[in-house]
């Protein structure tokens, strides 16, 4: 199994980790990727042990897919790779495809294709370096040809998968551990996601719910407030103290880089959930930018809190609109469903029991099961 982001220790590799924990158990199981994988962060960060797992190294797709001749079954797992295949059975995890290409973006691939044709073959080390780096440009897709069977974290994606490769891929949402049970709930509304400014595009909306919670306060609140959890780093800083600055003199709190026992306690005693990813996006240029699954959903929804989300992708798909929650597509629509909530507690009571049964259908025994079947078939 391939990735090249092990280290990371994100959303991606719990995935990964949770697909090599999932085989191993009656598999031989390698790890590809650029460093040794450290086995006790991995089980502490990730929540999966890949004990059990071998390790051999690669730095790119260039070697991976060289390396993958070697096996019976090539998992690939790493965001937008475009490895080839060598096995005789290939199997890609898709957290998202690349995003489509401009105009320009399409004029220069071209020319890179072109390029690249025009030097395959010759043998000089340094030529097929160049060579090399016009075929990363050219955004061919007949690698995808190479892989039996490809798995979509969610609908949405699966069907960009379909559209930009031009192959068929089934849903296997990831698996999300259920680590924040219920608490006492409180008159609190959390958002959890890091702070991303939204010129690097894949932005959680915090300033947009912050200016649909201030609506919410003025039409009637009393008792309930805000709570915005998520990391920030440098290039975000901006963005993330613009958020802070905006919630003065408001019911709401704006904590960065919090430990996991901050989120852990918000969202444990939420009543709600507000999700925002997608927000003022248009699905057809930029889908890069909405949520493509929604583990802190998951989450959220695990711990009891009934979640209003934006009503595009992944969210969407978890979230089933009038039973375990609520979509919204404008502030006011946000502003309106979270008003029905704060008015019924009976309705909040019912919708949280809900979601919390909603959740378990993302537990990782049915992400095991469901891997297990997609994996035999491959090797058929």
């Amino acid at each position: 199994m391939y990735n090249l982001y092990w280290s990371t220790y994100g959303g991606g590799e719990q995935v990964a980790g949770a697909i090599a924990q999932a085989l191993a158990d009656d598999h031989e199981v390698v790890l590809l990727g650029p460093e040794p994988i450290d086995i006790e962060a991995t089980i502490a960060r990730l929540g999966v042990d890949l004990t059990g797992c071998g390790y051999q190294r690669v730095v790119d797709d260039v070697t991976a897919s060289a390396a993958s001749a070697d096996f019976d079954l090539f998992i690939n797992t790493t965001y937008r790779s475009s490895a080839q295949n060598r096995a005789p059975a290939g199997l890609y995890y898709v957290h998202f495809p690349e995003p489509p290409s401009t105009s320009r973006q399409r004029a220069v691939q071209a020319v890179s294709r072109r390029a690249a044709d025009a030097l395959a073959g010759v043998s000089n080390a340094r030529v097929r370096r160049v060579h090399a780096g016009f075929e990363r440009r050219s955004a061919r897709t007949e690698w995808a040809r190479t892989y039996s069977t490809f798995l979509s974290n969610s609908t949405f994606t699966a069907e960009w998968v379909t559209r930009l490769w031009s192959v068929p891929s089934e849903v296997l949402y990831p698996p999300v551990r259920p680590e924040v049970l219920p608490g006492a709930k409180t008159s609190v509304i959390a958002s959890v996601g890091r702070f991303f400014d939204p010129k690097f595009g894949h932005c959680k909306k915090q300033l947009d719910l912050l200016h649909g919670f201030i609506d919410l306060e003025r039409g009637g609140a009393d008792g309930w407030r805000l709570e915005l959890v998520g990391g920030a780093d440098a290039a975000s800083r901006d963005y993330a103290l613009a958020v802070r600055r905006e919630a003065v003199g408001h019911a709401v709190s704006v904590h960065f880089n919090a430990p996991r026992s901050l989120v852990r306690d918000t969202l444990a005693t939420a009543g709600i959930f507000w999700h925002g990813g997608g927000f003022g996006e248009d699905p057809d240029v930029h889908p890069e930018r909405f949520e493509h699954f929604g583990i802190a959903v998951v989450e959220a929804m695990a711990a009891g809190a009934v979640p209003v989300v934006f009503g595009a992708a992944g969210p969407a798909e978890i979230v089933r609109h009038g039973v375990d929650g609520y979509h919204w597509h404008t502030l006011d629509e946000l502003v309106s469903r979270t008003r029905e909530l704060i008015a019924d507690p009976a309705r909040l009571a019912a919708m949280s029991a809900s979601a919390q049964q909603r959740a378990g259908e993302f537990s990782g025994h049915v992400f095991a099961q469901r891997l297990r079947l997609a994996a035999a078939h491959a090797l058929r």
